[in-house]
């Protein structure tokens, strides 16, 4: 079952690299998502859920705006239509879900991304960017 559910999932989310990417660690991420995320109802891709006031979310998103526009503004779409359906108590139609091929994971490329830049600034001179300074200040 996992194995043909994973053969499913499109080149761009085949391409990604998770830290734990082996057979295992792929079934756990599709039982998790299939089974016990919420999300897919309301027609969201996992990384819609990722929590904008951490500031590496915050930089990951306004990379994806500079990056890849479309995308942005697609998750802004889905966030919106999930948020609508969700102060009214209702969910989409089964057929309309968010299905495991065509989860993308978008956000993970930049988060990646962010977390090298982190350590390797951790390894030299420990200064922080400027996203980080801006949620200091507060």
């Amino acid at each position: 079952l996992i194995q043909m559910a994973w053969n499913q999932v499109p080149a761009v989310a085949k391409n990604i690299a998770f830290k734990y990417n082996g057979p295992v660690g792929k079934y756990l991420r599709y039982v998790s998502w299939q089974y016990l995320w919420g999300g897919r109802e309301y027609g969201l891709q996992f990384h819609d859920t990722y929590f904008e006031p951490a500031p590496e979310v915050t930089e990951a998103l306004r990379r994806l705006n500079l990056k890849e526009p479309w995308q942005f503004d697609a998750r802004k779409q889905r966030l919106s239509t999930a948020h609508t359906l969700a102060v009214h108590g209702e969910q989409l139609p089964k057929a309309k879900w968010t299905q495991w091929d065509q989860e993308s994971w978008y956000l993970k490329p930049y988060l990646d991304e962010i977390e090298a830049e982190k350590k390797q600034r951790v390894e030299s001179s420990g200064i922080l960017p400027a996203y980080e300074l801006k949620q200091e200040a507060h």
